[in-house]
């Protein structure tokens, strides 16, 4: 195939169009991103479409939404003539040779259900959802090369689903949404996957019918990357209506230490079992995800009794090769844990949320109504870290002297509470033992650009930095607005950064995600690099860690 070449084809002058051998072809189609423009291609002629095809179905996502929409265009009501362009996916990976090219499949939306009182009434499953499941085992049958699995629809998963998954050798990667549903569904013995890497499990809530995962986490021997979300409605209520066993008791009982790379928890409220403290290798643990679990300087009282009872037993076991860390609640324990290890490279302490709500990477806000006698299942709780908390505001001393004295010479990614505001003393200590910086986020009140000038010369690997409000004052971001709003940051900061021999300098925020600057350069002749400020919208610089992780996602 790659040797081979497309014949040469004649004008009708007479001249000859000169062949492209087809790994050429093949690597410009390649750089297709958008599945129309391929789709278009591979119907222009054959060679295009044998190569174009692969790459065309490689990538699987289909979205059911539970009302018909309209095109914005003519009116028509999508898949008019037909069924909804959800089903019509459904059925094209069922009756067309196409499968088989599918590596990542994620099927994802809201799905109607009709007669739930009276199907759960007489313990029986809606025909539309058995349907559903059973041709999407169907599909997955067809799917020899499948990588990635996604089940994000509002409904839950049967058994045969799984069973089709666990038979799926080619699986590395599983995404699943647990119901928010009270209405009665079969419960699954989730089966081990020999090849399973990555294990994402959210919408846990012991009340909705999960699935259990023991086995799959005690049979899983090649899991790596491990992240599961409870429902927040459990600690919101109060509610201690489950227990680390039900996860991890086979590995207990067992005796088997899972060897993760990435750990990763959120809205766990639960007991701590002495039975699990060594589920996890702690020689493998390189990134640590917890969010809106164990215990915080400002918690509820209410969560007091599990959360100290947590605590008490997390002493010992460090982890040895620990790179990553990411939390949103700070504690006199946890200062002392960053005191007890050594050589982080990324530390992210999440701070609450403003007001409006903290932007989500790659997810769009929708309206959707929870389900009758089902809890909502987004995260309602109130947010972990306090503003005012005076107990918080002490630990800042702590934690930078902890972060700076154990973790200094190996940081690159450093993320601090908003609500600490650093003083001079607090920058200059930062800049002096964390040389090898590369993003920046802290609280710092900027005046003329001082704090700047403390830190960019001084960091010469800082990519971005973000200068941190206070979430309860304001005047900060009503100050940089001002500015803003006379068109002076732009001015102010291309003047500033051209005085910044060799920064690496690329983004930078002014207290709010709508004020985020780049800094670029540009050849300006004889007079050498200018310095180019634009201001950038939040979307741009989404996948900048230092925006991405400070989210209340895992």
């Amino acid at each position: 195939m790659f040797v081979s070449s497309v014949g040469a084809n004649k004008h009708e002058n007479g001249a000859s169009v000169l062949p492209l051998p087809l790994n050429l072809i093949a690597l410009i189609i390649a750089y297709l991103d958008r599945p129309a423009d391929l789709a278009r291609t591979c119907r222009t002629c054959r060679v295009f479409h044998y190569i174009g095809l692969p790459q065309l179905y490689s990538n699987v996502s289909l979205r059911s939404y539970d009302y018909i929409r309209y095109s914005g265009r003519d009116g028509r009501p999508d898949g008019c003539g037909m069924a909804s362009p959800f089903s019509m996916g459904l059925n094209g990976l069922v009756s067309r040779n196409v499968a088989g090219y599918v590596k990542n499949f994620e099927v994802c939306g809201e799905w109607k259900e009709h007669a739930l009182k009276d199907h759960a009434k007489v313990g029986r499953v809606p025909d539309e959802t058995m349907m559903l499941n059973s041709l999407v085992r169907v599909a997955l049958e067809k799917m020899a090369v499948l990588d990635s699995f996604s089940w994000a629809l509002n409904i839950k998963m049967l058994p045969t689903i799984w069973q089709g998954l666990a038979q799926r050798n080619s699986l590395s990667k599983l995404t699943v949404r647990f119901p928010s549903s009270r209405y009665p569904r079969p419960l699954t013995l989730v089966p081990p996957m020999p090849n399973l890497q990555y294990l994402k499990i959210t919408d846990i809530d012991p009340l909705c019918y999960p699935d259990d995962i023991s086995l799959l986490l005690l049979g899983s021997k090649k899991i790596q990357h491990l992240k599961l979300h409870w429902s927040p409605r459990m600690r919101d209520e109060r509610e201690l209506s489950t227990h680390e066993t039900a996860y991890f008791g086979r590995c207990a009982a067992a005796r088997y230490s899972m060897t993760l790379r990435t750990i990763a928890i959120q809205n766990l409220y639960a007991c701590h079992d002495n039975m699990a403290c060594n589920i996890f290798d702690h020689t493998f643990v390189e990134e640590v995800t917890i969010l809106n679990s164990t215990g915080g300087l400002s918690d509820d009282p209410g969560t007091a009794f599990v959360d100290q009872h947590h605590w008490r037993h997390r002493e010992g076991n460090l982890p040895s090769n620990l790179k990553m860390l990411r939390i949103d609640k700070v504690s006199r324990q946890q200062c002392s844990f960053l005191e007890n290890i050594k050589g982080l490279e990324k530390l992210y302490l999440i701070g609450p949320r403003p007001p409006h709500g903290r932007r989500v990477k790659g997810t769009t806000p929708t309206s959707r109504t929870p389900m009758p006698n089902s809890p909502a299942s987004s995260d309602s709780s109130s947010s972990p870290s306090g503003t005012d908390n005076p107990n918080i505001m002490d630990l800042k001393d702590g934690y930078i002297k902890a972060i700076t004295k154990n973790h200094g010479r190996t940081l690159k990614h450093l993320l601090l509470l908003p609500q600490w505001r650093l003083t001079d003393d607090d920058i200059a200590l930062i800049v002096r033992q964390c040389p090898n910086l590369e993003q920046l986020g802290i609280g710092a009140e900027l005046s003329n650009f001082q704090h700047l000038r403390l830190l960019v010369p001084f960091l010469r690997n800082l990519t971005a930095i973000r200068i941190l409000s206070r979430p309860d004052d304001t005047s900060f971001v009503n100050q940089m607005r001002e500015i803003d709003d006379r068109g002076l940051h732009e001015k102010k900061l291309s003047e500033e950064s051209a005085k910044w021999d060799s920064s690496k300098l690329q983004y930078m925020e002014l207290g709010t995600d709508d004020l985020i600057f780049e800094i670029g350069k540009r050849d300006g002749g004889k007079a050498g690099w200018k310095e180019i400020v634009k201001k950038k919208a939040w979307e741009e610089v989404r996948d900048v860690a230092i925006w991405a992780l400070d989210s209340y996602e895992i």
